[in-house]
């Protein structure tokens, strides 16, 4: 509901229009003798359509609800960084601790990181198949309610903030020379149940951003079952029976491919082997959150 000091302040604006200005009453009287300043209305008519975006709707973090408009002024925020985030949220959101560039874990030191060797026993690869991950953070508090959150409609301008800081926070994205970005795709079903697919979101947040196409060759083509119900040991081959790649326009193309959350990482390597299999280059991974804790073959953490 907007409040009754925004709604006087715009009446005061349209008064000032009206009345304020000497000799305002005689050109509205005279209207169609004296030349009228249609610079002038313009002005007058963006300023106050500016007005009312701020009553209807105003500047807020999209993951809290706090008022950000002071924020987003010119001195404070650069004109390139208008993330509809507050600075608390933003520093709850990003991790900025350093993590193994293929994996996406935790890295604790310079050495080899031994999660890597780790991963691809549970995944039954020689190799991990994608070339690098960024992540924006660990899948934990406000992260992991905001990725829940970008999980309904009603959330898909908050996982288009959040692509933005995951670009934001690793700029070696805009120098990887993509050809397009792919999301991690839902089969029709599940996504008319849910309404949005917050991978989707994402990847035409990330493509848009970087100016590059914003591509679906690959399908879910059966409905299993949710990888979250399974085990460790059970989910690279659940994954692998669902995706399919379909077409050969990326073929000899360096594709990053998008998910809101990696856990074990079975299904962007299933992604990743179709988009290999279409004859793909390189493939890069990007998810907004890691779960940073090993599951084993059970699914226990």
């Amino acid at each position: 509901m907007p409040s009754s000091g925004k709604i006087g302040r715009l009446s005061v604006s349209v008064n000032s229009f009206v009345y304020a200005k000497p000799g305002t009453n005689g050109m509205l009287r005279n209207f169609r003798r004296l030349p009228f300043s249609w610079v002038a209305c313009k002005g007058w008519a963006i300023r106050q359509a500016v007005e009312l975006s701020t009553i209807f709707f105003p500047g807020s973090c999209v993951a809290c609800g706090q008022d950000i408009r002071g924020d987003q002024l010119p001195g404070n925020r650069s004109a390139e960084n208008n993330i509809p985030l507050c600075e608390t949220c933003r520093f709850e959101i990003t991790d900025v601790s350093p993590r193994c560039g293929q994996c996406g874990l935790p890295r604790h030191s310079d050495s080899s990181c031994p999660l890597c060797q780790k991963l691809i026993q549970q995944l039954g690869e020689r190799t991990i198949l994608w070339q690098q991950m960024f992540v924006l953070g660990s899948y934990q508090d406000r992260l992991r309610e905001s990725v829940l959150a970008g999980k309904k409609p009603s959330g898909e301008g908050l996982v288009e903030a959040l692509s933005d800081l995951l670009i934001e926070q690793h700029p070696a994205i805009r120098e990887l020379k993509l050809d397009a970005v792919v999301p991690v795709p839902m089969h029709w079903r599940k996504r008319w149940e849910r309404g949005t697919n917050s991978a989707n979101t994402m990847a035409k947040q990330i493509a848009s951003r970087l100016r590059v196409p914003y591509r679906c060759d690959i399908k879910q083509k059966i409905l299993a079952r949710p990888q979250k119900s399974l085990s460790a040991k059970m989910r690279p081959a659940n994954a692998s029976a669902k995706f399919s790649g379909v077409g050969s326009q990326l073929k000899g193309k360096r594709v990053l491919v998008v998910d809101d959350v990696a856990t074990t990482g079975a299904t962007l390597s299933a992604i990743t082997r179709c988009l290999l299999e279409i004859n793909v280059t390189v493939v890069y991974a990007a998810v907004l959150a890691r779960t940073d804790e090993a599951m084993d073959s059970e699914g226990n953490r």
